[in-house]
Protein backbone atom coordinates (compact mmCIF):
# COMPACT_ATOMS: atom_id res chain seq x y z
CA UNK A 1 0.00 0.00 0.00
CA UNK A 2 1.81 3.09 -1.25
CA UNK A 3 0.54 6.03 0.75
CA UNK A 4 3.47 8.43 0.25
CA UNK A 5 1.80 10.24 -2.72
CA UNK A 6 -1.23 10.80 -0.48
CA UNK A 7 0.97 12.28 2.24
CA UNK A 8 2.79 14.45 -0.28
CA UNK A 9 -0.57 15.73 -1.49
CA UNK A 10 -1.52 16.83 2.03
CA UNK A 11 1.90 18.31 2.72
CA UNK A 12 2.15 20.32 -0.53
CA UNK A 13 -1.43 21.02 -1.62
CA UNK A 14 -3.04 21.29 1.80
CA UNK A 15 -0.04 22.81 3.64
CA UNK A 16 -0.39 20.35 6.52
CA UNK A 17 2.12 20.48 9.34
CA UNK A 18 4.73 17.76 9.73
CA UNK A 19 2.99 16.66 12.93
CA UNK A 20 -0.23 16.05 10.98
CA UNK A 21 1.67 14.19 8.27
CA UNK A 22 3.30 11.96 10.89
CA UNK A 23 -0.12 11.19 12.37
CA UNK A 24 -1.52 10.29 8.95
CA UNK A 25 1.49 8.08 8.18
CA UNK A 26 1.18 6.29 11.51
CA UNK A 27 -2.56 5.71 11.00
CA UNK A 28 -1.97 4.24 7.55
CA UNK A 29 0.95 2.06 8.68
CA UNK A 30 -1.17 0.57 11.44
CA UNK A 31 -3.93 -0.24 8.96
CA UNK A 32 -1.37 -1.76 6.61
CA UNK A 33 -0.09 -4.02 9.40
CA UNK A 34 -3.67 -5.08 10.12
CA UNK A 35 -4.18 -6.00 6.44
CA UNK A 36 -0.91 -7.95 6.28
CA UNK A 37 -1.99 -9.95 9.33
CA UNK A 38 -5.03 -11.05 7.35
CA UNK A 39 -3.18 -11.66 4.08
CA UNK A 40 -4.94 -8.77 2.34
CA UNK A 41 -2.60 -7.26 -0.25
CA UNK A 42 -4.87 -5.09 -2.43
CA UNK A 43 -7.00 -2.11 -1.51
CA UNK A 44 -9.81 -3.44 -3.69
CA UNK A 45 -10.11 -6.34 -1.24
CA UNK A 46 -11.02 -3.96 1.56
CA UNK A 47 -14.78 -3.85 2.05
CA UNK A 48 -17.12 -2.87 4.84
CA UNK A 49 -16.60 -6.23 6.58
CA UNK A 50 -12.85 -5.66 6.72
CA UNK A 51 -13.35 -2.18 8.14
CA UNK A 52 -15.74 -3.61 10.72
CA UNK A 53 -13.06 -6.13 11.73
CA UNK A 54 -10.52 -3.30 11.97
CA UNK A 55 -12.80 -1.38 14.31
CA UNK A 56 -13.11 -4.47 16.53
CA UNK A 57 -9.32 -4.84 16.39
CA UNK A 58 -8.84 -1.25 17.61
CA UNK A 59 -11.41 -1.71 20.37
CA UNK A 60 -9.70 -4.88 21.67
CA UNK A 61 -6.07 -3.83 21.30
CA UNK A 62 -4.15 -3.48 24.55
CA UNK A 63 -3.45 0.14 25.52
CA UNK A 64 -0.90 -0.24 28.36
CA UNK A 65 0.14 3.42 28.38
CA UNK A 66 -3.28 4.45 29.68
CA UNK A 67 -3.93 1.22 31.57
CA UNK A 68 -6.92 0.08 29.54
CA UNK A 69 -7.96 -2.08 26.63
CA UNK A 70 -8.83 -0.54 23.30
CA UNK A 71 -8.53 2.90 21.76
CA UNK A 72 -10.92 5.69 22.65
CA UNK A 73 -13.82 6.45 20.33
CA UNK A 74 -12.15 9.69 19.29
CA UNK A 75 -8.91 7.89 18.35
CA UNK A 76 -10.83 5.31 16.35
CA UNK A 77 -12.78 8.06 14.59
CA UNK A 78 -9.56 9.88 13.70
CA UNK A 79 -7.96 6.75 12.21
CA UNK A 80 -11.07 5.97 10.20
CA UNK A 81 -11.18 9.55 8.93
CA UNK A 82 -7.59 9.18 7.72
CA UNK A 83 -8.47 5.94 5.93
CA UNK A 84 -11.52 7.49 4.30
CA UNK A 85 -9.43 10.40 3.00
CA UNK A 86 -6.85 7.96 1.65
CA UNK A 87 -9.46 5.90 -0.21
CA UNK A 88 -10.97 9.05 -1.69
CA UNK A 89 -7.51 10.14 -2.84
CA UNK A 90 -6.88 6.78 -4.55
CA UNK A 91 -10.31 6.97 -6.21
CA UNK A 92 -9.60 10.45 -7.51
CA UNK A 93 -6.07 9.78 -8.76
CA UNK A 94 -5.66 6.15 -9.83
CA UNK A 95 -8.80 4.01 -9.54
CA UNK A 96 -12.10 5.86 -10.07
CA UNK A 97 -14.07 2.61 -9.97
CA UNK A 98 -12.87 1.66 -6.52
CA UNK A 99 -15.47 2.15 -3.80
CA UNK A 100 -14.63 3.85 -0.51
CA UNK A 101 -15.57 1.18 2.08
CA UNK A 102 -15.98 3.85 4.74
CA UNK A 103 -18.51 5.95 2.85
CA UNK A 104 -21.52 4.24 4.47
CA UNK A 105 -19.97 3.89 7.88
CA UNK A 106 -22.33 4.35 10.80
CA UNK A 107 -22.37 7.85 12.27
CA UNK A 108 -21.10 6.49 15.58
CA UNK A 109 -17.57 6.60 14.26
CA UNK A 110 -17.78 9.90 12.47
CA UNK A 111 -15.83 12.74 14.01
CA UNK A 112 -17.59 14.38 16.92
CA UNK A 113 -17.20 18.14 16.59
CA UNK A 114 -18.88 18.94 19.91
CA UNK A 115 -16.67 21.12 22.15
CA UNK A 116 -15.08 19.19 25.01
CA UNK A 117 -13.76 21.70 27.56
CA UNK A 118 -12.55 20.25 30.85
CA UNK A 119 -14.72 21.01 33.88
CA UNK A 120 -13.31 23.83 36.00
CA UNK A 121 -13.19 21.70 39.14
CA UNK A 122 -11.11 19.07 37.33
CA UNK A 123 -8.69 21.72 36.06
CA UNK A 124 -8.32 23.11 39.57
CA UNK A 125 -7.57 19.65 40.96
CA UNK A 126 -5.09 19.01 38.18
CA UNK A 127 -3.13 22.26 38.59
CA UNK A 128 -3.19 22.07 42.39
CA UNK A 129 -1.99 18.48 42.33
CA UNK A 130 0.96 18.80 39.91
CA UNK A 131 4.06 19.00 42.10
CA UNK A 132 6.65 19.02 39.30
CA UNK A 133 7.36 22.63 38.28
CA UNK A 134 8.07 21.86 34.63
CA UNK A 135 4.82 19.92 34.24
CA UNK A 136 2.82 22.58 36.05
CA UNK A 137 4.20 25.31 33.77
CA UNK A 138 3.51 23.11 30.74
CA UNK A 139 -0.17 22.57 31.60
CA UNK A 140 -0.62 26.16 32.75
CA UNK A 141 0.72 27.48 29.45
CA UNK A 142 -1.73 25.32 27.52
CA UNK A 143 -4.62 26.82 29.46
CA UNK A 144 -3.25 30.36 29.21
CA UNK A 145 -2.38 30.37 25.50
CA UNK A 146 -4.57 27.80 23.74
CA UNK A 147 -1.58 26.63 21.71
CA UNK A 148 -1.65 23.40 19.76
CA UNK A 149 0.50 20.67 21.25
CA UNK A 150 2.97 20.80 18.33
CA UNK A 151 3.25 24.56 18.81
CA UNK A 152 3.92 24.12 22.53
CA UNK A 153 6.70 21.64 21.79
CA UNK A 154 8.33 24.14 19.43
CA UNK A 155 8.68 26.87 22.08
CA UNK A 156 12.14 28.00 23.07
CA UNK A 157 13.21 29.64 26.31
CA UNK A 158 13.43 33.01 24.56
CA UNK A 159 10.09 32.73 22.71
CA UNK A 160 8.05 34.48 25.40
CA UNK A 161 8.88 38.12 26.02
CA UNK A 162 7.73 39.78 29.24
CA UNK A 163 6.69 43.41 29.30
CA UNK A 164 4.55 45.92 31.16
CA UNK A 165 1.75 48.18 29.95
CA UNK A 166 -0.76 50.49 31.58
CA UNK A 167 -4.33 49.29 31.76
CA UNK A 168 -7.39 51.51 31.43
CA UNK A 169 -7.05 52.62 35.05
CA UNK A 170 -3.44 53.69 34.73
CA UNK A 171 -2.17 50.63 36.60
CA UNK A 172 0.88 48.73 35.38
CA UNK A 173 -0.04 45.34 33.96
CA UNK A 174 2.53 42.60 33.38
CA UNK A 175 2.04 40.38 30.35
CA UNK A 176 3.85 38.00 28.06
CA UNK A 177 3.88 37.76 24.29
CA UNK A 178 5.32 35.25 21.85
CA UNK A 179 5.07 34.01 18.29
CA UNK A 180 4.58 30.51 16.88
CA UNK A 181 4.32 28.98 13.43
CA UNK A 182 1.01 27.14 13.23
CA UNK A 183 -0.85 25.17 10.60
CA UNK A 184 -0.10 26.13 7.02
CA UNK A 185 3.21 27.66 8.20
CA UNK A 186 1.30 30.74 9.35
CA UNK A 187 2.80 32.86 12.09
CA UNK A 188 0.63 34.17 14.87
CA UNK A 189 1.06 35.95 18.18
CA UNK A 190 0.00 34.47 21.51
CA UNK A 191 -0.22 36.06 24.94
CA UNK A 192 0.43 34.93 28.52
CA UNK A 193 -1.21 36.29 31.68
CA UNK A 194 0.73 37.54 34.70
CA UNK A 195 -0.04 34.56 36.98
CA UNK A 196 1.26 32.06 34.43
CA UNK A 197 4.30 34.26 33.77
CA UNK A 198 5.27 34.02 37.44
CA UNK A 199 5.36 30.23 37.19
CA UNK A 200 7.21 30.51 33.89
CA UNK A 201 9.88 32.74 35.47
CA UNK A 202 10.30 30.36 38.44
CA UNK A 203 10.80 27.48 36.01
CA UNK A 204 13.44 29.30 33.94
CA UNK A 205 15.51 29.91 37.08
CA UNK A 206 15.75 26.13 37.59
CA UNK A 207 17.16 25.55 34.11
CA UNK A 208 20.93 25.22 34.39
CA UNK A 209 21.46 23.69 30.93
CA UNK A 210 22.03 25.58 27.70
CA UNK A 211 19.43 23.79 25.54
CA UNK A 212 17.24 26.36 23.72
CA UNK A 213 13.99 24.35 24.02
CA UNK A 214 11.58 25.53 26.70
CA UNK A 215 10.55 22.01 27.70
CA UNK A 216 12.92 19.06 27.77
CA UNK A 217 12.28 15.34 28.08
CA UNK A 218 13.95 13.10 30.64
CA UNK A 219 16.65 12.49 28.03
CA UNK A 220 17.31 16.24 27.88
CA UNK A 221 15.92 16.55 24.37
CA UNK A 222 13.11 18.82 23.14
CA UNK A 223 9.87 17.36 24.46
CA UNK A 224 7.74 15.46 21.95
CA UNK A 225 3.99 15.49 21.38
CA UNK A 226 3.82 11.92 22.66
CA UNK A 227 5.69 12.87 25.84
CA UNK A 228 3.33 15.79 26.50
CA UNK A 229 0.29 13.53 26.26
CA UNK A 230 1.98 10.94 28.46
CA UNK A 231 2.77 13.64 31.05
CA UNK A 232 -0.86 14.73 31.26
CA UNK A 233 -2.08 11.12 31.40
CA UNK A 234 0.38 10.32 34.20
CA UNK A 235 -0.79 13.20 36.39
CA UNK A 236 -4.45 12.37 35.77
CA UNK A 237 -3.77 8.81 36.90
CA UNK A 238 -1.77 9.90 39.98
CA UNK A 239 -4.44 12.37 41.05
CA UNK A 240 -7.36 10.03 40.40
CA UNK A 241 -8.77 12.23 37.66
CA UNK A 242 -10.43 11.04 34.43
CA UNK A 243 -8.10 10.57 31.48
CA UNK A 244 -7.77 13.81 29.51
CA UNK A 245 -6.56 14.32 25.97
CA UNK A 246 -4.18 17.27 25.75
CA UNK A 247 -6.30 18.80 22.97
CA UNK A 248 -9.15 19.30 25.45
CA UNK A 249 -7.06 21.98 27.16
CA UNK A 250 -7.33 23.98 23.94
CA UNK A 251 -11.12 23.58 24.13
CA UNK A 252 -10.96 24.84 27.73
CA UNK A 253 -8.97 27.90 26.68
CA UNK A 254 -11.52 28.78 24.01
CA UNK A 255 -14.48 28.17 26.33
CA UNK A 256 -13.06 30.31 29.12
CA UNK A 257 -12.50 33.27 26.79
CA UNK A 258 -15.86 32.85 25.02
CA UNK A 259 -17.67 32.90 28.37
CA UNK A 260 -15.70 36.00 29.33
CA UNK A 261 -17.33 37.71 26.31
CA UNK A 262 -14.17 38.05 24.22
CA UNK A 263 -14.86 39.32 20.69
CA UNK A 264 -15.42 36.41 18.30
CA UNK A 265 -12.84 37.57 15.76
CA UNK A 266 -10.23 38.04 18.48
CA UNK A 267 -10.82 34.48 19.70
CA UNK A 268 -10.56 33.19 16.13
CA UNK A 269 -7.15 34.86 15.70
CA UNK A 270 -5.90 33.63 19.07
CA UNK A 271 -6.85 30.08 18.09
CA UNK A 272 -5.05 30.37 14.76
CA UNK A 273 -8.16 29.66 12.68
CA UNK A 274 -9.10 31.06 9.28
CA UNK A 275 -12.82 30.70 9.90
CA UNK A 276 -14.98 31.36 12.95
CA UNK A 277 -16.96 28.24 12.01
CA UNK A 278 -13.91 26.24 13.01
CA UNK A 279 -13.51 28.21 16.24
CA UNK A 280 -17.12 27.45 17.21
CA UNK A 281 -16.22 23.78 17.48
CA UNK A 282 -13.88 24.59 20.36
CA UNK A 283 -16.01 26.40 22.90
CA UNK A 284 -19.18 25.78 24.86
CA UNK A 285 -21.19 28.65 26.32
CA UNK A 286 -22.40 28.27 29.89
CA UNK A 287 -26.09 28.67 30.70
CA UNK A 288 -25.20 31.73 32.78
CA UNK A 289 -23.53 33.30 29.74
CA UNK A 290 -26.61 32.63 27.62
CA UNK A 291 -28.89 34.05 30.31
CA UNK A 292 -26.72 37.15 30.70
CA UNK A 293 -26.82 37.77 26.97
CA UNK A 294 -30.56 37.23 26.78
CA UNK A 295 -31.51 39.56 29.64
CA UNK A 296 -29.09 42.23 28.45
CA UNK A 297 -30.75 42.14 25.02
CA UNK A 298 -34.23 42.11 26.58
CA UNK A 299 -33.37 45.17 28.67
CA UNK A 300 -32.11 46.97 25.58
CA UNK A 301 -35.33 46.18 23.66
CA UNK A 302 -37.47 47.59 26.49
CA UNK A 303 -35.77 50.98 26.25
Amino acid sequence: MDFEPFLTHWRVKKSCSEQTIRSYRNDLKLFQEFLHGRSISRLTQVNYAVIDQYIDHMKQKANPRFGRTGLSDSSIARRLATLSSFFEYVRATTNPKMRNPLSDLTRKWKKNDEPKPVEGVVLDQLLDGISNLRDRVLISLFLATGLRVSEMCSLNRDTIHIGAEEDGNGQEQIGGEGEVVGKGNKRRTFFVDETTLQLFAEYLVTRTDDHPALFLSERKQRISVRAVQYTLATWCRRLGLPHLNIHRLRHSFASQLANANIASMVLMKLMGHNSFTTTQRYFKLHDTTLARGYFAAAEYLRK
